[in-house]
């Protein structure tokens, strides 16, 4: 009888699970994640024969799991217990730091990237700049744990001199701020108000532009970025957000969204979802436009970006009487066409080092 208590007791646990994950309600969204989850699949015929069903269910049914977030958590955990310095290519770092382990390096893939944006730049006919934002890792390489991988930002940084690109070279500005600035998010990959302010200021001096004075009006409080949303560490403290506002009069500034229009840069409403960061300029779209009525120096600025444009952008709309910024994921038009229609002057690539190096949109910016 003694032998047999054990199997028991785990067919008991797998038959209480199972019978959890079926009668508790399901999230169409994980608020830790960051992501949808899995629906139920279609029960057809050719799902069944195709072998899509059985596929498609096990992926609602992990998705779906009886505490499926604290299995995350207690297998993340386990991880570092076992020596292991993070886990899904997450490092726990000194200081509550979540820090992103570097993607492979591909030579041909950026050699490739940084030819698309140089052809483009060529061919526009206006002055265009390259600015990389360094990686986490690469700056605060003394935050990382002893055992991590090699991070490619000096090697994608001369890639891009070599390129004949205009590069705008934030390493030593972010290096000679690291120790008296917090310049990235502890878990999250995005630079802080902090670090966007010295970038706009980088930018500013290279296109001989007088920075605006700024000063901090507002902290946001609870914010819990993407890394900490991959790492399953549920027990790391939240990030603070900075927001700051122009040192004189506010601004008469109109921002376009998929044909709806705002007069902020902020978007107070995602304060109340799971990725407060969205808060600049409402999160990833395909086209933006942004109208300054109180500039009028005949300037009109086309950011080709991601992400980590967000924030800067709302430093650098109070010098610009319109900014165009596309996110090349999304916006697949080109982007030839929005020299003439925009009046473009000035163009801007700005990409954080992972995502200019193994980026497969760049095609979608044809001349």
């Amino acid at each position: 009888m003694k032998k047999k208590i054990l199997p028991i007791i785990f067919c008991a646990f797998i038959l209480i699970f199972c019978l959890l994950t079926i009668i508790l309600p399901k999230s169409a969204r994980s608020a830790n994640e960051k992501r949808v989850l899995a629906t139920f699949p279609e029960f057809t015929w050719e799902n069944i024969k195709s072998g899509s069903f059985m596929s498609d269910f096990d992926t609602y049914v992990a998705d779906h799991f009886a505490f499926r977030d604290k299995w995350v958590g207690l297998y993340s955990y386990a991880s570092l217990a076992v020596g292991r310095n993070g886990a899904n290519d997450i490092y726990s770092g000194k200081d509550g730091y979540l820090i992103a382990a570097p993607k492979d390096y591909n030579t041909e893939q950026v050699t490739g990237n940084l030819t698309k944006l140089k052809t483009f730049a060529d061919n526009c006919g206006v002055t265009s700049k390259l600015m990389i934002v360094p990686e986490t890792g690469y700056i605060l390489s003394g935050k990382l744990p002893s055992q991590h991988k090699d991070y490619y930002d000096d090697k994608l940084y001369k890639a891009a001199q070599s390129s004949g690109l205009d590069l705008i070279d934030l390493r030593n500005t972010f290096k000679e701020n690291a120790n008296s600035v917090q310049l990235y998010y502890k878990t999250d990959h995005h630079v802080t108000s902090e670090g966007a302010l010295l970038m706009y200021n980088a930018y500013c001096k290279s296109v001989g532009l007088t920075p605006k004075k700024f000063a901090l009006s507002e902290t946001i409080y609870g914010f819990y970025g993407t890394s900490y949303s991959k790492s399953g560490l549920w027990l790391k403290k939240p990030d603070t957000i900075h927001i700051y506002s122009l040192a004189a009069d506010p601004s008469d500034i109109n921002i376009t969204i998929d044909g709806e229009t705002s007069n902020s840069l902020l978007f107070r409403d995602k304060l109340l979802t799971s990725d407060k960061y969205e808060i600049f300029l409402n999160g990833n779209h395909d086209l933006t436009v942004i109208e300054n009525n109180s500039v009028n120096n005949g300037k009109h600025l086309l950011i080709v970006k991601d992400s980590f444009s967000h924030c800067f952008t709302t430093f650098l709309a109070e010098n610009y009487e319109e900014i165009v910024l596309i996110d090349l994921r999304y916006y697949k038009f080109g982007g030839s066409k929005l020299i003439d229609e925009y009046g473009i002057t000035d163009v801007l690539f700005l990409y954080g080092a992972e995502n200019l190096a193994t980026s497969t949109d760049f095609g979608w910016l044809n001349f």
